[in-house]
């Protein structure tokens, strides 16, 4: 073989191996985050299948949990009760 020939197939090897090394650290990580995303279902719907049961008790859960001031929340704006914002302009 000659040198080019041994320099191409250096390359090829390296490529492939880096390409084998990131299909292995995604689909280990893709296999951690799948068993860290099992919640328990509380969902008794026979009808829907796992997915659509985590869905859907999710959805319910973030239509009970509505915030008031979302803005105050996150710590965009001051958050302040209305009784007291009356209670200072009447002094």
């Amino acid at each position: 073989m000659s040198d080019d020939k041994r320099a191409g197939m250096q390359r090829i090897r390296v490529g492939l191996t880096g390409l084998g090394a990131v299909l292995l650290i995604v689909a280990i990580s893709a296999a951690i985050f799948e068993s860290a995303s099992h919640q328990p279902v509380n969902s008794t719907d026979p009808g829907l299948n796992r997915t659509e049961q985590v869905v859907a008790n999710m959805v319910a859960a973030n239509a009970t949990e509505a915030p008031s001031e979302p803005l105050a929340e996150i710590g965009v704006t001051p958050g302040a009760p209305a009784a007291s914002n009356s209670a200072d302009s009447s002094k």
